[in-house]
């Protein structure tokens, strides 16, 4: 997995359909800033309107296939809280990952948390769906975005091949077969209406889940 860690140049090459750009889940009805790929893969925000000290979000990624998507919180691979996720069955599996150099990056451990929002997880015929609450996935030591960044550079990446132990969240994923960066305007991503969808998060911490 690597992540290009420059945004000028890389960004020029992205087609208008990678342009993130609001998107409203039909099942959870959250409205999320979302980058589409043709792919099938797919990555989306949805932040509080107005709290700038805020460390939460709410998060939307998937796929076509059994393939594992991932994104980076900071733009680059390297010493950024990333996001790595994928289907399993009819479940979804999912672990935050940290490396320091470019090779398989291992699960990270620490105040951040994934709490599953069920009405917007889902495996079906098509493509899956893992909607979660990122608790505390806001850090303010450059590994993520900042809480008051109105643009953030969102690193994302795929493999179309699962991994070897699907049902295993700090299973190795095989190095991705497509890369790059996406620039999100937060302020697409805001809503007053995170609240009520932040309410709907599974009480506890959990990183593999089936609906």
């Amino acid at each position: 997995m690597k992540f290009s860690t420059v945004l000028t140049g890389a960004l020029a090459s992205l087609a208008a359909a990678q342009t993130p750009a609001p998107y409203t889940d039909p099942k959870s009805g959250i409205t999320f800033n979302t980058l589409q790929q043709s792919s099938g893969f797919f990555f989306g925000l949805a932040l509080p309107a107005n709290d700038t000290s805020n460390t939460d979000f709410i998060a939307t990624i998937g796929g076509k296939g059994t393939g594992w998507s991932g994104v980076s919180l900071g733009g680059g691979m390297t010493n950024k809280l990333l996001i790595v996720a994928w289907p399993n069955a009819q479940a979804a599996v999912s672990s935050f990952r940290k490396v320091a150099n470019y090779s398989p990056p291992p699960v990270a451990a620490g105040t951040f948390a994934q709490l599953p929002i069920a009405n917007g997880t889902y495996v079906n015929a098509t493509h899956w769906t893992y909607t979660f609450l990122c608790s505390k996935c806001i850090q303010s030591d450059g590994t993520t975005f900042k809480a008051s960044d109105t643009a953030a550079g969102i690193g994302f990446a795929w493999n179309a091949n699962a991994p070897a132990q699907k049902t295993d969240p700090a299973a190795g994923v095989r190095q991705h077969t497509a890369q790059g960066i996406a620039a999100f305007d937060l302020s697409k991503a805001k809503s007053d209406k995170f609240a009520t969808w932040k309410a709907y998060a599974a009480p506890k911490v959990a990183s593999a889940f089936s609906r």
